[in-house]
């Protein structure tokens, strides 16, 4: 099902499927990239309960080994339907037979809330455990580069953070990954295609709380408020050039190379039986 909230004329879309946003709508611009078989058919899906690839696509819980796909389950699996209002919708996803026998066995439940705002969106994810486990959770939004009129090159692009940075860049290489030092020093990153195109581009321990995509070519970008998550991506397709570029906040990135077993994961978050733990970020357009 397509759910279809508003606010004072910004309208969004969002896919009960990986409860994935599919369209956001302000003065008859589409932010949200609309996706394209040729270069990338997904939209802005979440990432649960893993994040990057992993070797031979499993992992290892308790010494059993399970399936993962790349950037985990739920952004293929179908949510249910909590609640909705005239600009909030909720939806849920939990553990089933099928998630315990087959990709991850804890039991849980991940509510995910859309608020739009005349100015963007809300995107707020409430992960519940029933049974200690071991995650990983992050937003992986694709705005449109025609935001600023159609056909504008990404390079004309750039992503300004709030604060000076000094971040490293790791990228996958081999199955495992490169570490560029130094990679930004300075408070923006022009896009370039010759970065985007050896694959992501993954920036841990940002200072700034926000970042603003943003081009020569004209007045409209989007700033995404990072919240609690200290790691950025910054993505678009290649070797063939979709007009898309992801900005994503999240918790962590990890790469093939890493251990399997995932309470030992460098990149995962413990949370135990009973607890839970909300991540909320805001994506700002204009």
């Amino acid at each position: 099902m397509i759910a279809t909230i508003e606010k004072n004329g910004t309208v969004m879309k969002v896919s009960s499927l990986g409860a994935e946003p599919q369209s956001l709508v302000k003065d008859g611009i589409e932010y949200i990239w609309q996706g394209d078989k040729e270069y990338w058919f997904r939209r802005a899906p979440l990432l649960f309960p893993m994040i990057g690839p992993t070797k031979d696509n499993k992992i290892r819980c308790s010494g059993k080994l399970y399936d993962m796909p790349n950037n985990g389950f739920a952004r293929d699996t179908e949510f249910t339907l909590v609640s909705q209002s005239e600009e909030s919708v909720t939806f849920r996803l939990e553990d089933s037979e099928e998630s315990r026998e087959k990709y991850y066995p804890y039991g849980f439940a991940l509510s995910v809330t859309y608020t739009v705002r005349e100015d963007g969106y809300e995107a707020k994810a409430e992960i519940y455990a029933k049974d200690d486990l071991w995650y990983t959770f992050g937003w992986h939004p694709a705005f449109s580069l025609d935001i600023n009129g159609k056909g504008t090159d990404l390079e004309t692009y750039s992503v300004s953070f709030e604060q000076e940075e000094k971040l490293d860049r790791k990228y996958a290489a081999n199955d495992s990954f490169v570490l560029e030092k130094d990679f930004l020093v300075g408070d923006t990153l022009e896009m370039k295609r010759a970065e985007t195109d050896k694959g992501a581009i993954v920036l841990p321990n940002v200072k700034s709380r926000e970042v603003t995509l943003t081009s020569t070519e004209g007045e409209h970008g989007v700033t995404a408020e990072l919240g609690d998550m200290p790691l950025l991506t910054v993505w678009t397709c290649a070797p063939k050039h979709g007009q898309y570029l992801c900005i994503e906040p999240m918790l962590s990135f990890g790469f093939a190379s890493r251990t399997l077993d995932i309470e030992d994961m460098e990149e995962t978050v413990e949370l135990k039986k009973g607890e839970t733990k909300t991540y909320t970020n805001v994506f700002r357009i204009f």
